[in-house]
């Protein structure tokens, strides 16, 4: 399967074409409408309102990074204190002053209402003040509708504890593109979630179609190369069947037989499923399952897709550049 593709003549450079949320320093923004995946009833951002005028005085205390930070929130929806340190904190001499600037930072957002936390933590390794899980708040989403005027005010609603697992896991896997590009001297030439990865297409029946994957990436693996390599990456948890999979397979099918993408860019980019479970023993089974299914089904193209375990995709994405 070619998901090889050529820039064409005047594209962008890969440090121009890299989002903002995605560059070490990052100074662009990066706005669109999102779709929180919320469940509904906890209410609109706590607290009073903000008038004109002290939006305006918050807006003057903000760095290039601080609204590079409002930008990646913006982006991914939510992130961590460890997503937003590995993101624009890198800058600095050790691990621990980093950790410690960028707990500095992202609590003056908070006093400020650019960024909000939400109720609850999360565990594991990313327990504390990294289990603190950081969304747009008030003025915040203000600023970023203030940059696209087109876009609608939210409304933030509490997500519900699934939705938000998935969505910390693009974010995880974003991150880990990132970061082995830099260590093995690829480039991140572009990487969108769902949201700005969408493809609206017509079916064969002339009927309009969404398809949404969890990340769009293209990768070049070597800086300045001008051969890319192009991906489609869902992150499975294990939360859904096996026919659901299934169907989003046939959704890539069938936006694939239309030649939008190949149109556009000169290939198709290759599907991969990064899977997990809550056990090791599940998550095995169903990459198998998923495997299996899609070489017994004749209407898919197995080749197209590639089965990953979660915690290995970025890696094996970026260090396969080199013999795909």
């Amino acid at each position: 399967m070619n998901d090889k593709m050529t820039l064409p003549t005047g594209y962008p450079t890969a440090s121009s074409q890299l989002p903002a949320s995605m560059q070490v320093n990052g100074e662009k923004g990066a706005t669109g409408a999102t779709n929180t995946g919320a469940t509904s009833g906890t209410g609109a951002h706590a607290g009073p309102r903000i008038s004109s005028r002290r939006l305006r005085e918050i807006q003057t205390h903000l760095s290039a990074r601080d609204l590079a930070i409002l930008a990646s929130v913006d982006r991914y929806r939510f992130l961590t204190a460890r997503h937003l340190q590995a993101l624009h904190f890198t800058q600095h001499a050790s691990a621990t002053s980093a950790s410690r600037t960028c707990r500095r930072v992202l609590a003056r957002l908070r006093t400020l209402r650019v960024l909000g936390i939400l109720d609850r933590r999360i565990g594991g390794i990313r327990a504390g003040s990294e289990g603190l899980v950081y969304y747009m708040d008030t003025a915040g989403d203000r600023l970023q509708r203030d940059v696209t005027s087109s876009r609608a005010r939210k409304r933030f609603d509490e997500p519900s504890a699934r939705f938000l697992d998935h969505t910390l896991a693009i974010a995880d896997m974003a991150i880990g593109i990132f970061e082995n590009a830099t260590t093995y001297g690829a480039e991140v030439v572009k990487l969108d979630p769902e949201h700005t990865a969408t493809r609206t297409y017509a079916d064969s029946y002339g009927v309009a179609q969404v398809l949404r994957p969890d990340l769009y990436v293209e990768l070049a693996a070597a800086a300045g190369d001008e051969e890319v390599s192009a991906f489609f990456i869902e992150v499975d948890l294990g939360h859904e069947s096996l026919p659901t999979l299934l169907g989003k397979c046939m959704a890539y099918e069938d936006y694939r037989s239309t030649g939008i993408e190949q149109h556009q860019y000169g290939g198709f980019p290759r599907v991969i499923w990064a899977m997990d479970a809550y056990r090791e023993t599940t998550a095995q089974r169903r990459r198998k399952s998923l495997q299996d299914s899609l070489e017994r089904n004749s209407r898919l193209s197995a080749g197209l897709y590639r089965i990953q375990a979660l915690k290995d995709t970025a890696a094996a994405v970026v260090q396969g550049l080199r013999h795909d």
